[in-house]
């Protein structure tokens, strides 16, 4: 699963990224900074089954706290998109081609209205962050419209002459997109055009058939970022009151918690809407006036920095996605060598065994036979819809 951060330059990508991940990538009040695709590992929380088991899970990969369990998720931040990119503006197709690869995108907007449509500083407040989400849907748009607009006339007659599945037609041409067969009829039914007839298809018409497709390929949150400044409140107010899924958030605020978390100062924990000072002698007195800032203008107002809100809006709700856990050894909840509760998969609502199988090891797939719930001893099929916190065990041919 790869999470894509989008936005115009100095937006906040970088920040949000470094938030999220504890990482340094390279951040300025400049257009362009990120050239090269930022890459780095954030972390969803759940509950973990470990607690209402009593046992103690032994992660291998991220961690568990108290039952609260961070599951890892890559995100990459990509070049700024400004206005024409889609043409090849900017970073344009550069920017366009690194997100091919992502599952979801989380929007990264500068709520303060402070910088222009190429993410440049402006007077406070003089821009209209709502342009910015109008603009990037549409360069998405365009950019899908362009990749079926190859060869579109001899594939449309190719489709009404044969009389084809346009869904089918479409769907290799699509491929990089990581879009299905399924996801592609859907995109037509929604775009409620006539899949029969699509030589007599207008540019507008296709327009309306790549935004669909983009909506489902691509799947976006906005992360109304810097939402302290100046201007920040008003404007996601306005916006909010037009039905955008719009998190307000603090890619620097949570930065600033983490690495002071991570020296041992204060103790906090991603998403929380406070923090414990440990060390306050350790603490200058700008620091104290810069927690005493967050905590009164972002924390007390909004519950929690936002960031972590945003990283889990995207694989929760976005990709409705669901935690599942494989084991080998159903009575002490283990894998082969003992460890408890080692991997937790987050897949689809819908998954079955067979599906969770593959995401463990392909031949396990190949010779699954059929799966056991643990601990009720339940025995299921490759029918089975995996339900929300299941633990499984694959039995599959030796």
């Amino acid at each position: 699963m790869l999470i894509g951060l989008v936005g115009k330059p100095s937006s906040g990508k970088s920040t949000l990224l470094n938030a999220m991940c504890l990482s340094d990538a390279k951040v300025g009040a400049y257009p362009f900074t990120t050239i090269e695709p930022n890459k780095g590992v954030g972390y969803v929380v759940i509950d973990c089954v470990c607690k209402e088991l009593e046992i103690q899970c032994q992660p291998r990969h991220g961690w568990c706290n108290n039952g609260r369990r961070f599951v890892p998720i890559k995100l990459l931040d990509v070049a700024g998109l400004v206005p024409g990119a889609h043409e090849g503006r900017g970073m344009g197709n550069k920017f366009l081609d690194d997100l091919r690869q992502a599952d979801a995108l989380i929007h990264v907007v500068d709520m303060s209205g402070s910088l222009d449509a190429e993410g440049n500083t402006i007077d406070k407040g003089s821009w209209d962050p709502e342009k910015d989400i109008v603009f990037l849907e549409e360069e998405l748009d365009y950019w899908v419209l362009g990749i079926i607009e190859r060869d579109w006339e001899k594939l449309a007659r190719r489709v009404e002459s044969e009389r084809l599945a346009l869904a089918e037609v479409l769907t290799d041409k699509l491929s990089g997109l990581g879009i299905s067969i399924g996801a592609l009829k859907s995109a037509i039914r929604q775009s409620e055009l006539d899949a029969t007839r699509p030589a007599k298809w207008s540019q507008e018409e296709l327009l309306k058939l790549a935004s669909a497709i983009r909506k489902i390929a691509f799947p976006t949150v906005i992360a109304g970022n810097k939402i302290d400044r100046e201007g920040s409140k008003e404007n996601y107010e306005r916006l909010k009151q037009k039905n955008m899924d719009i998190i307000p958030c603090s890619g620097l605020a949570e930065y600033y918690l983490r690495k002071l978390d991570e020296k041992q100062i204060i103790r906090y924990i991603p998403g929380d809407a406070s923090f414990e000072v440990l060390q306050e002698e350790k603490l200058s007195s700008k620091e104290k006036e810069t927690l005493s800032q967050i905590n009164e203008k972002i924390l007390k107002p909004y519950g929690s920095t936002g960031v972590q809100r945003v990283l889990q809006f995207a694989v929760f709700d976005l990709l409705n996605l669901i935690p599942a856990y494989p084991v080998e050894d159903a009575t002490h909840f283990a894998d082969k060598d003992g460890r408890v509760l080692p991997d937790v998969f987050l897949v689809p609502k819908g998954t079955t065994p067979r599906q969770l199988a593959a995401k463990v090891h392909t031949d396990l797939a190949k010779t699954f036979i059929h799966a056991i719930l643990v601990p009720s001893g339940r025995r299921v099929g490759e029918d089975y819809e995996i339900q929300p916190k299941d633990i499984i065990r694959i039995i599959h041919a030796s």
